[in-house]
């Protein structure tokens, strides 16, 4: 990435800035998850909570899956799966749950720094991607 600014003088005395922006990055920045498949994807109602096998794409270590929006405890296996404790009260009642995962997004300070000798700058964080996935959903029959 390259972003630099200077300060130029013109005859008027006006002060221009001129910006010039490169490929505006910020490293290593946290792709968005995408779920593919859970497992099980059914309980009956009253069960005990299943370990919930989570399957897909660009997780993170802090990657965590969310049960109707409500994160559970998330065990990171590898960039393409997670493994959840879902609880039995989770599961105590008939009902559809959408099942998805959520990685934090990252930042990362850019740094502005004018082209004359004098100290200077500005600084500002762009956050990178993250976000929820898709959904699963879940099924907890009568």
């Amino acid at each position: 990435m390259k972003i630099s600014w200077r300060t130029i003088l013109s005859p008027s005395r006006m002060v221009v800035i001129a910006l010039t922006v490169g490929c505006v990055s910020c490293g290593d920045c946290v792709r968005r998850p995408s779920l593919s498949s859970i497992s099980p994807t059914s309980v009956l109602a009253g069960s005990s909570g299943p370990r919930l096998t989570v399957n897909g794409a660009d997780f993170q270590r802090n990657s965590t899956v969310e049960w109707n929006g409500s994160v559970r405890p998330t065990t990171f296996v590898s960039s393409h799966q997670l493994v959840a404790t879902i609880s039995a009260s989770d599961v105590a009642l008939p009902g559809l749950v959408q099942v998805s995962v959520f990685s934090p997004p990252q930042a990362s300070p850019i740094t502005f720094m004018t082209g004359s000798t004098s100290p200077g700058g500005a600084s500002l964080n762009v956050d990178c991607a993250g976000g929820t996935s898709n959904n699963a959903n879940f099924t907890i029959s009568p």
